[in-house]
């Protein structure tokens, strides 16, 4: 049986912000923490609901202090122990963390596989800290389609760290660096084929470069092989750093710490890091439409003759042309 429900966006926003309290809460920080799960659960059924929440009327948002903190790269690197361990220390410095961590989705609910029960159980009575398993649902990039919003929705709350751990399947992960304010990779020692595959993707994207597993290898070659690939070919721009460290052993993860605040610094006083910043807008304007413009184009989609779409199957018209022409109609209709 599927159970049917409704969501009151403007009273969820009044939620998110602390205007007002959920039903049966007294807390206001535990009841917008509660808003925020909430909403979340509605967003991986409806990913605009982020975009109803954060342009409703019913309040204006103050500039965001939250550093979004990406942490991607290959199955079994050890991106989930370093993300217990950045938690831990962040708190340890007084600060609030969320982390949307995007699983593999099941095949039967969609929802994530692993879920966050298994993940980083130290935390869970932590008031400070907020911990989502979202599952991927077939998304490409390592970052499920509702994940944009979520994080846009914890930003209200203020977490000075929100931490967005991909799914883990490679190459293809790049989407992470249009999310991330600080993209950070997770590598291994002694994996050099897989750099190889990943040249051109997130490799020569990342901002922080993180060598796990140290304790089982030396990372010497590997640390030699990313400065050689990664070292920037202007004096202005973003060096990227290194860091060997140990989850096992809990080594490095300050100097993980200290590298996010780097970056942060740099982004946040050199021209070259506030462009990085405008370019990162950009991308995420133009998912953004995307998404919103998709309901529209698939409707416009499923009015195209079936001869024509028999064209495209059987190679008589590329679908290049067909989408231009779909196009073409809406901008005259977009034309006053």
């Amino acid at each position: 049986m599927i159970i049917q429900r409704t969501l009151d966006v403007s009273q969820l926003a009044k939620q998110l912000t602390g205007e007002t309290l959920v039903d049966g809460m007294t807390d206001n920080w535990r009841s917008r923490v509660r808003a925020l799960s909430r909403a979340i659960t509605f967003l991986e059924n409806d990913p605009l609901l982020a975009l109803n929440v954060l342009g409703n009327a019913g309040f204006t948002q103050e500039k965001s202090q939250s550093r979004v903190i990406g942490l991607t790269g290959l199955p079994g690197a050890g991106k989930s122990s370093l993300t217990n361990l950045m938690v831990r220390a962040l708190r340890k410095a007084g600060k609030t963390v969320a982390v949307l961590a995007v699983d593999p989705s099941s095949p039967l609910s969609g929802g994530a596989v692993l879920g966050d029960r298994v993940r980083m159980q130290e935390h869970f009575r932590d008031p400070g800290v907020f911990i989502r398993s979202m599952g991927s649902r077939g998304a490409l990039g390592g970052v499920a389609r509702s994940t944009r919003g979520a994080v846009r929705l914890a930003g209200l709350l203020g977490f000075d760290a929100i931490i967005v751990e991909t799914v883990g399947i490679g190459q293809s992960e790049s989407e992470i660096v249009e999310l991330a304010d600080t993209t950070i990779l997770v590598l291994m020692p002694n994996s050099g084929d897989e750099v190889q595959l990943m040249k051109a993707g997130v490799l020569q994207l990342a901002d922080i470069y993180v060598v796990n597993k140290s304790d089982l290898a030396s990372p010497a070659r590997m640390i030699n092989e990313l400065h050689e690939n990664t070292a920037p070919d202007h004096p202005d721009l973003w060096c990227p750093q290194i860091v060997a460290t140990s989850a096992a052993n809990e080594e490095g993860i300050d100097k993980i710490i200290t590298a996010i605040e780097q970056h942060q610094l740099y982004e946040s006083n050199h021209p070259k890091g506030h462009e990085l910043r405008k370019q990162r807008a950009v991308k995420e304007i133009l998912r953004a439409l995307h998404h919103v413009i998709e309901p529209e184009f698939l409707e416009a989609i499923s009015k195209v003759p079936p001869s024509q779409l028999e064209e495209i199957i059987e190679g008589k018209r590329p679908a290049l042309a067909l989408a231009h022409d779909l196009a073409l109609k809406f901008r005259r209709k977009a034309t006053p």
